[in-house]
């Protein structure tokens, strides 16, 4: 059997060994035939070969966590996104203000990216600046922790936000006197607003649909997924059938996998008719995702000990639920043979998830299903080897530690700090990292990610945090974000240069083993191999 494509590189790095090696990858349809040195034996005559010379060819990236829709919206010209560089409240509104004025067709105004960490610890921002600027269309505002949501009256009105609404977590931000500051805090308390902003017309979303998977595509990226953990109902299929129809119309060129809602279940029955309707190599329901804490940004993160500039809580409203609830949740979830992605900023969260994924073998056994905990700021070094220990993937996105500013010395001081991201220790007890971006938290570029697992450095080559010996090299940060992040998915054919494996491919502009690793967030892809198919070609 001769191969239809085969890739000749002097170096190849397969997702799962820390070397590059001289050889080819040859390609069939939408397999791996071989790669390596007998892959040349598979040319026939109407196979086409690229040599690629010195560039590096690799597992098309595998983002372990995206939030596809809101990303999709953000990455598109129907949502601001130039407010995550606002250093104040008052800069915000009025990019707010300048955006609106272009763009008089939107009905209503999006944005994305404001951030406290940004603004010199000021004030949380009011609907107050949000009205003067924008008085006469509805303005919704996703802080870039995606943890946040401020809007002005308009919204508030549209959306059916009430002062004395009692979500299941998260609340509503109201002043001393009781009246409404614009800000919803946490996912639960933010749904409605949520809703208001995914409300666009068919058309439309599938030109930002298109556009976004292109855009992926060109980042080398051909796995991502939608970790909102949307509930079973009515608008969720409208979104994923939309990208249905593009498989359907052999148009989607990604491997999108759903995480559905966790938190109030213990009956996925529904789930698992979700998983029916969505189980392609491309579109599939992958399981399922809770939140045991909010972020440390706004005190929400659920800390072991009192914060060090708030010593009166460990955090504000949390756990979202309570012990027996998650415990619960988790262990028939897995009882369903769904994996169970949990988001757990700090330390004390992180705890509670490891606490309730081991509570869930001793329910279940060792079901070898792929439990994941997400983010992981902050850690306390005994819950380490823990992920080893349960199998637990530890999911986390490098790249947040620049975006954080070292903001957590001033949360949880910097004894604690010492334990921010600590991919190295990680890894040397045994847990088997997951990278991806967060996207829209961060730019889904995976280069600048990878960077800075690489270098723990900001774009300037300045040190981020307080504990630089949590570097990784190389090897280990490209099998976080290919291999290591198909896991986080559930999925063992791709992420892996081998035979038998999907055929997601891509040719970096250079060999990122022979430069600089500050030149490392400068790389970008110049090929993209999806399926079998060529996808993107710089």
């Amino acid at each position: 059997m001769k191969a239809d494509l085969v890739l000749k590189s002097k170096a190849i790095f397969n997702g799962r060994d820390k070397k590059v090696f001289s050889g080819a990858v040859a390609i069939r349809g939408n397999q791996i035939l071989c790669a390596g040195e007998a892959a040349e034996e598979l040319i026939g005559a109407d196979t086409r070969v690229i040599d690629c010379g010195d560039k590096l060819v690799m597992p098309a990236f595998v983002d372990a966590h995206t939030h596809y829709f809101s990303g999709a919206i953000s990455s598109s010209d129907h949502m601001c996104t130039e407010i995550s560089q606002s250093q104040s409240e008052e800069e915000c509104a009025e990019m707010i203000r300048q955006y609106a004025l272009a763009h008089p067709d939107e009905k209503r105004i999006r944005g994305m990216g404001w951030f406290p960490a940004n603004w010199q610890d000021a004030p949380l921002p009011t609907k107050a600046s949000l009205d003067a600027a924008v008085p006469d269309r509805p303005v919704y505002l996703l802080a870039a922790d995606a943890h946040t949501c401020w809007l002005n009256s308009k919204a508030l009105a549209e959306a059916g936000i009430t002062p004395d609404m009692k979500p299941k977590s998260g609340s509503v931000g109201v002043d001393e006197e009781g009246r409404m500051t614009g800000l919803l805090f946490e996912p639960e308390a933010y749904k409605p607003a949520m809703d208001k902003i995914m409300d666009i017309e068919p058309e439309i979303m599938k030109e930002i649909n298109r556009d976004f998977i292109a855009g992926l595509n060109a980042c080398g990226i051909t796995s991502a997924s939608e970790m909102m953990g949307d509930d079973y109902d009515a608008a969720t299929y409208k979104k994923y059938d939309s990208i249905m129809r593009l498989e359907e119309d052999d148009e989607l060129t990604l491997r999108l996998h759903i995480f559905g809602r966790m938190d109030g279940y213990t009956d996925f029955t529904k789930a698992l008719d979700m998983q029916k309707r969505y189980a392609s190599e491309k579109l599939r329901f992958s399981g399922v995702k809770g939140f045991i804490d909010g972020v440390t940004s706004t005190f929400t993160g659920l800390l072991l000990e009192p914060y060090a500039d708030k010593p009166e809580t460990c955090g504000i409203g949390v756990p979202l639920a309570s012990w027996e609830d998650n415990k619960r949740y988790v262990t028939a979830a897995n009882s369903y043979g769904l994996p169970v992605r949990l988001h757990c900023i700090a330390d004390g969260s992180v705890r509670m998830a490891l606490d309730l994924f081991q509570a869930s073998i001793e329910k279940n056994g060792r079901h070898g299903l792929r439990n994941t905990v997400e983010h992981i700021e902050t850690i306390h070094p005994d819950d380490i080897p823990r992920f080893a220990q349960l199998d637990v993937i530890p999911s986390m996105q490098p790249y947040h530690l620049t975006l954080d500013f070292n903001e957590k010395i001033r949360r949880v001081g910097e004894e604690r700090c010492r334990w921010e991201w600590p991919h190295k220790t990680i890894l040397n007890h045994g847990g088997q990292l997951a990278f991806g971006t967060d996207y829209p938290v961060v730019e889904y570029n995976p280069f600048p990610n990878i960077y800075s697992a690489v270098t723990r450095c900001d774009d300037d080559g300045n040190p981020t945090g307080v504990n630089p010996q949590e570097c990784i090299g190389l090897d280990d940060t490209l099998i976080a974000y290919t291999s290591g992040a198909a896991r986080a998915y559930s999925r063992d054919d791709i992420g892996v240069l081998e035979e038998g494996k999907l055929a997601d491919v891509i040719v970096v502009d250079r060999n990122l083993f022979a430069i600089a690793p500050m030149e490392i967030k400068d790389a970008a892809v110049e090929m993209t191999i999806m399926d079998g198919k060529i996808v993107f070609e710089r």
